[in-house]
């Protein structure tokens, strides 16, 4: 898939809403596009070996902030650790770790970076996992809105009904780079060299790939209730349970959004399942991408079909303006909901590449 057929490929995603007709500009300014990270440090005791930072970033990522902290600290970046990567082109705050056994806190307040700030800094126990965060809290200005009543009218629908929850397009690189680079790793194998850490990042593209896919096919066919066959996630934590039957207890709760659709994030599925809507998830997969990632031994998963924002609110500015303020889920993409509500002028104006994993 080279980069046209990739960009054509995610600009062709299904719309749970239909296409929206209003235009907008996104991002102006790092200002414009604010992701404040829900986290509570675990322990109240002001004891332990990892130093847990609350960092304002602006302009700069989530790993050249890691790097500036262990240079500062004078220890290896592997010592630094993070719950998500946040974006460049935006202001963000978020938690960092770093393991300094048997040290008193340093003065991070000595650190000073034009680009990012330490705010606070508390004493762990344990170190910061990647996911360790409950979600983003997203603070967005969309200026030059032509169409001002249909955007609010699309936002009042996003809130109500939900959006696809797609993977953003930052997901797989510029241009979709990391999934070229998939490609000829998958067919060369091991003549073509891929470090550790870039084949994690490979890997991912190619399973946000399958997973739009299929979103997007269940999403145009309007397959939206729960099927025999279906694997449904419980709110509130990562268990799901496969559908054995359909009756009114599941579709009520189904309405309370107690369980919700999960579409697979491919690997290497132990369980069999011969439905009717597994086997329309096959169909909706490239059989080159399922056996390369069976051969790496990716372990299959599943993700929420669509998502909700939370503690949703807007305020317009004026005729051209509008700033949507809203909560989601870790992993969530907010340049998804936003695709779902306005067409943006700039939508691929500030994509940061190949390695940066954004809103997660």
């Amino acid at each position: 898939m080279d980069s046209e057929a990739f960009n054509q490929w995610y600009q062709q995603l299904a719309y749970l809403h239909g296409k929206p007709s209003a235009t907008a500009t996104f991002r102006q300014e790092p200002e414009h596009f604010q992701v404040i990270e829900q986290l509570t440090p675990p322990s109240t005791e002001a004891e332990g070996e990892h130093q847990w930072l609350w960092v304002r970033k602006k302009g700069a990522n989530t790993v050249f902030v890691a790097e500036q902290l262990a240079a500062f600290a004078g220890v290896s970046p592997r010592q630094v650790s993070y719950a998500g990567l946040k974006d460049r082109h935006a202001e963000t705050w978020q938690w960092f770790s770093v393991q300094l056994p048997g040290q008193a806190l340093l003065v991070w307040e000595a650190l000073h970076h034009a680009e990012f700030a330490v705010e606070r800094a508390v004493l762990q126990p344990k170190k910061l996992r990647l996911g360790f965060h409950d979600g983003n809290r997203f603070r967005i200005r969309l200026t030059d809105v032509q169409d001002m009543e249909s955007v609010l009218e699309r936002w009042k629908l996003v809130v109500e009904s939900g959006f696809p929850n797609y993977f953003g397009e930052q997901r797989f690189g510029r241009d979709g780079a990391n999934i070229a680079k998939a490609k000829r790793w998958f067919e060369a194998g091991r003549k073509y060299r891929v470090n550790r850490n870039q084949q994690s990042f490979l890997l991912s593209s190619v399973r946000s790939l399958l997973f739009n896919q299929v979103t997007s096919a269940r999403v145009s066919a309007q397959r939206l209730l729960p099927e025999v066959g279906d694997v449904l996630g419980l709110a509130g934590n990562r268990s799901v349970f496969r559908v054995e039957q359909v009756d009114a207890e599941l579709l009520s709760r189904f309405a309370a959004r107690d369980v919700h659709l999960t579409a697979p994030l491919a690997g290497d599925e132990k369980l069999q399942n011969d439905s009717a809507i597994a086997q329309f998830e096959q169909t909706c997969s490239d059989e080159f991408w399922l056996q390369g990632l069976r051969q790496q031994r990716v372990e299959a998963a599943r993700r929420p079909l669509l998502a909700f924002p939370r503690d949703a609110q807007h305020q317009q500015i004026d005729a051209n303006t509008i700033v949507l303020e809203f909560s989601l889920d870790a992993g969530v993409f907010a340049t998804s909901l936003l695709r779902e509500i306005v067409q943006l002028n700039n939508a691929k104006a500030n994509l940061d590449g190949a390695v940066e994993l954004s809103d997660d």
